[in-house]
């Protein structure tokens, strides 16, 4: 049976289980934003939505990821996976925020928001093998905080387009059998959930590969 447990030989978890727990939080994290209407000027849903949903998102699809080394029985190191990419997520919703209200609008305001949402996974991959895994390694945790930094990057416009399409056909194909408001919410959640899916391939790719020719 395939170990997947952080043991030094791996800083995450094997098999296309992560991609799956990204792609799905990506989506619920889209479905809560724009069920919070963060992307409106006033913003009109309640914010709370955006962040509860985000960083429980977050928080599962991270801490599995990044399961926390096997030398501490308790579930200290666990708990603390969760906390970190709660936190990863609520730091990438700051930057862009702080980012989008005090830049133009313009395609250089689009990359450094971009590079904004990408900073907090960086953080939480960082710790993710840094100070959760059993023989910890700051050079290649630098590399695989520096991989994320990539994929969340990559990942985000994807999900900036998708956030794009995914409302209009699903109120094309879907709005007079649902309503409008659930079908622009799922249409929302589910470009964003393909753009979590090319995040969490490119970082966990990267990863693998930074583990193997680093060991």
């Amino acid at each position: 049976m395939t170990d997947h447990r952080s043991d030094g030989k791996r800083d995450i978890r094997t098999g296309p289980s992560p991609l799956l727990a990204w792609t799905l939080a990506w989506g619920v994290t889209g479905a809560a934003l724009y069920i919070s209407g963060v992307f409106n000027s006033p913003r009109t849903g309640p914010l709370w939505v955006a962040l509860a949903g985000g960083a429980i998102s977050w928080s599962i699809a991270g801490a599995f990821t990044f399961p926390a080394g096997t030398r501490d029985p308790s579930n200290r190191r666990n708990i603390a996976g969760f906390l970190v990419w709660a936190l990863a997520y609520l730091v990438s919703f700051a930057l862009v925020g702080l980012l989008t209200n005090v830049l133009p609008d313009s395609m250089g305001q689009l990359i450094i928001m971009l590079i904004g949402w990408s900073i907090g996974p960086g953080l939480g991959a960082f710790a993710g093998t840094r100070l959760l895994a059993d023989r910890p390694s700051l050079g290649r945790s630098g590399l695989v905080a520096a991989a994320w930094i990539l994929g969340f990057f990559a990942g985000g416009y994807v999900g900036l387009v998708g956030g794009y399409i995914g409302p209009e056909l699903a109120r094309i194909l879907i709005g007079s059998l649902i309503g409008m408001p659930a079908a622009l919410t799922l249409g929302f959640g589910s470009g964003c959930a393909i753009g979590g899916l090319v995040a969490s391939a490119i970082a966990v790719t990267l990863t693998r590969l930074i583990t193997r020719f680093l060991h």
